[in-house]
C-alpha cells in the first residue's frame, strides 16, 4: 500500500468512527427525550401489580381515616391539594369524609392518566361498603387521584368528584 491509500483508509475509518458515534449520541439523546416526556394517555389499568399497588394505597388511605389519624392523612394526601384548600389537621374530615371503623374499599377501576419519569396518575373509583360479621352494604363510590412515584416508592392521595372521574373516563371511551 502506497501513502495515499493508507491515508484514504485511516479517513474512510475515521469518519466510520464519527458517524458511529454521532449515530450513538443521537439515539441515547432521543431515549432520553422520549423518557421525559409526560404520556397523557388515558387507558384502562390492565397490569396487575399495579392494581393492587392502587388497592394497597388506598387501603392504608382509608385505615388512617378510619382510625381518625389525621396526621397521617396529612402525609399522603397530595401536597397541592392540601394548598388549594388549605387543608389542616382540625378541618381535615371537611374534605376526606368521616367514616365509621366498619368502613372497607374496595378498588373498582383504575385509568393511567399520565407518566413522567416514574411518576404514575391513575385515576381510580371505589367502592365503600359497610361490613358486619354477616353482611357487607355498599355504601357509596368515591373517586380519587392516586400519585405513585416509584422513584422515592411514595404515592399520594387526591379526593376527587364523580364528574371530573367521568369526564376522563369518557376520554378512554372515546379514543379506545
Amino acid at each position: 500500500m502506497n501513502k495515499t491509500t493508507k491515508a484514504e483508509v485511516g479517513i474512510i475509518i475515521l469518519l466510520i468512527v464519527v458517524f458511529g458515534a454521532s449515530f450513538i449520541y443521537a439515539k441515547a439523546t432521543e431515549n432520553k427525550v422520549l423518557e421525559n416526556e409526560v404520556d397523557t394517555t388515558v387507558t384502562a389499568l390492565s397490569d396487575v401489580n399495579r392494581f393492587f399497588s392502587i388497592d394497597s394505597a388506598i387501603s392504608k388511605y382509608f385505615s388512617y381515616v378510619t382510625s381518625k389519624n389525621s396526621d397521617s392523612i396529612l402525609k399522603i394526601l397530595d401536597e397541592d391539594y392540601i394548598e388549594r384548600n388549605n387543608i389542616t389537621s382540625s378541618n381535615i374530615y371537611d374534605f376526606v369524609g368521616n367514616y365509621d371503623f366498619n368502613i372497607k374499599a374496595n378498588l373498582e377501576e383504575a385509568y393511567q392518566v399520565s407518566s413522567y419519569n416514574n411518576i404514575y396518575k391513575y385515576y381510580v373509583k371505589v367502592a365503600l361498603k359497610s361490613e358486619t360479621l354477616y353482611d357487607s352494604t355498599l355504601q357509596e363510590y368515591v373517586y380519587y387521584i392516586i400519585t405513585i412515584n416509584e422513584n422515592e416508592l411514595t404515592f399520594a392521595v387526591e379526593p376527587i368528584s364523580e364528574v371530573m372521574y367521568l369526564g376522563k373516563i369518557e376520554e378512554v371511551n372515546n379514543n379506545g
